[in-house]
């Protein structure tokens, strides 16, 4: 019997030096270059290019899906076994200590947007394959390790792969934490927009619905010292002016940003500047906004969304602010358990705006990603979870669910397995610093060939 995790460490100078090319490219969604042969833009193109390249000098089968997706395939059979990630990336932000489309190795440690979402995790099973195939190991089906271009702006990608392509017989995509993770909520984006009676005043904060910006800029506001000090303080907030042309014209209040399905590891500073903003502009339109975006009912109460599911709660989490010129918009990404569905949402939400005279506002639902739960004891959990175990001594992690989404919910038979450690080995996806350990991803090698090869052949 082949050992998995001493061959893996064969692999570990061409992962470091494949994802250093990999995070070089830049594959954040671009709306100005898409085209039909480019429909996420020409950064994930590039990145999904590179990928097929990579599979086909490597010897595997490799297919663009109409640059959607890109798979490299081994092995022969009526049936399939899929490891689904993503090439495409968060925009990088601000805060970096050096570029973010660049690795930067310190001792075990790499650093570049994209090295844990999830570029590296995917370039670990990617070699897992590889280690299958130079060892010429039996397979009964065919395993497909295939990339995604659009799992961090829409699911567009998978869902237009698996209308060419046939679905697994067993699957996992390698985007968040082992052990195993077998249920995820579901995700809808909540856009509001309006007029406001404000034309003076300036808000921007936030790029995209996933994630939590460390900061956001107010002009044309002046806020009193005896008010914004204590605020700063109790909120745990730094403050800088902005400067234009020479004069103050309004202030950044910093937080901390983070991924929007942990908005409890985060300092968001677009709910906080909802709480700041009513205390110096007694407006109607705060009035009415802030109890939506002020994080007070992130829990979702405010609609009367509380229910629990397996997959846990429901979270309402702002994400994006715009204001100028008297129009307003606002992005809430929300995630919401198993019992809970989207018809539902829509019928509170719509509810609520009615009830409290708020007409006024435009509010839509954008991009629905459904939940996804397979019972803990099912074949493919424990199958998995007793690889990691064997190749990590690790009894003391359980299998879980999460509140994040990814590619797991729109395969069929299909879970979360990796690419974080729970040792905190790697982490800041979404956010400045984002890193991941060469020393983990070596180990995933073994762990993802082994995976591999054995729903291979279960």
């Amino acid at each position: 019997m082949i050992n998995f995790a001493a061959t893996a460490e064969k692999y570990r100078q061409e992962l470091v030096i494949l994802l250093e090319q990999w995070v070089r490219i830049p594959s954040v969604y671009d709306k100005e270059t898409v085209t039909a042969e480019m429909p996420f833009g020409a950064g994930v193109a590039q990145a999904l290019g590179w990928f097929e390249n990579l599979g086909r000098e490597a010897g595997f089968a490799a297919k663009s899906v109409d640059g959607y997706a890109v798979h490299a395939e081994y092995g022969t059979g009526q049936e399939y076994v899929y490891a689904f990630g993503h090439c495409d990336v968060v925009p990088a932000g601000e805060g970096w200590q050096s570029g973010p489309f660049r690795l930067v190795k310190s001792g075990d440690r790499l650093t570049g947007r994209g090295v844990i979402d999830d570029k590296g995790p995917l370039l670990a099973v990617f070699l897992a394959l590889k280690l299958i195939r130079d060892k010429a190991l039996p397979l009964k089906r065919r395993i497909r390790v295939v990339a995604g271009g659009n799992e961090e702006s829409g699911f567009q990608c998978i869902r237009h792969y698996f209308r060419r392509e046939p679905k697994p017989a067993y699957g996992f995509t390698p985007d968040a934490k082992f052990p195993v993770i077998h249920g995820e909520k579901g995700g809808v984006v909540l856009q509001i927009t309006g007029p406001v009676a404000n034309p003076a005043l300036y808000i921007a904060g936030g790029e995209v619905h996933n994630t939590i910006p460390d900061s956001v800029v107010v002009k044309n506001c002046w806020v009193a010292k005896e008010t914004l000090e204590p605020f700063l303080a109790a909120e745990n907030l730094t403050w800088e002016a902005v400067r234009e042309e020479g004069r103050v014209a309004g202030f950044k209040l910093t937080g901390l940003g983070g991924h929007s399905s942990k908005p409890e590891n985060a300092n968001n500073p677009l709910e906080k500047v909802f709480t700041l903003l009513p205390q110096v502009l007694k407006e109607k339109w705060l009035e009415d906004l802030a109890p939506l975006l002020n994080g007070g009912s992130r829990d979702g109460r405010i609609f009367g969304l509380t229910a629990q599911g397996r997959c846990g709660s429901m979270t309402l989490v702002t994400t994006v602010l715009r204001l100028e010129g008297g129009r307003f918009r606002a992005t809430l990404s929300i995630r919401y358990p198993e019992n809970v569905t989207l018809e539902e949402i829509r019928d509170k939400v719509g509810a609520y705006f009615q009830q409290h005279g708020l007409a006024g506002y435009e509010v839509k639902t954008i991009g629905n990603k459904r939940p996804h739960y397979m019972e803990p004891d099912s074949l493919l959990v424990r199958t998995l979870h007793g690889i990691y175990i064997k190749h990590t001594g690790d009894t003391a992690s359980p299998v879980r669910v999460t509140s994040a989404g990814t590619y797991a919910a729109e395969m069929e038979n299909s879970v979360i397995f990796g690419g974080e450690f729970p040792d905190g080995s790697a982490g800041n996806a979404h956010q400045a610093g984002e890193y991941g350990s060469e020393d983990a991803f070596v180990k995933a090698i073994g762990i993802y060939a082994e995976a591999l090869w054995t729903l291979g052949n279960l």
